[in-house]
């Protein structure tokens, strides 16, 4: 079965770093459905699901606009992520499964 390509990419940002010792508010990172390098499994975990979605043009109840939502770290006193979605362009060489 050959597989639709997804239409957006998804980059989460650390809109509140809460307690985490990991991240400051800014960093970012691509998610192309691989955990990328820095991130950890936990926020991935969580991020992961809502980022697939946002790839492949889905609206989700929780978002904040349009392209962005907000997430929360599975640690209740960690980051909050605001990820946001924007078009892929055609010369993109981000993995689009």
């Amino acid at each position: 079965m050959k597989c639709k390509s997804s239409s957006f990419k998804v980059v989460a940002t650390v809109a509140e770093k809460g307690s985490c010792n990991y991240y400051k508010k800014g960093d970012s990172f691509p998610l192309t459905g691989f955990t990328p390098k820095g991130l950890c499994d936990c926020a991935y975990a969580v991020l992961s699901r809502d980022a697939q979605s946002l790839r492949y043009g889905a609206r989700l109840p929780w978002q904040t606009s349009e392209d962005t939502l907000l997430a929360h770290c599975p640690d209740p006193t960690g980051a909050v992520w605001e990820l946001k979605r924007t078009p892929r362009e055609k010369n993109d060489t981000e993995p689009a499964h």
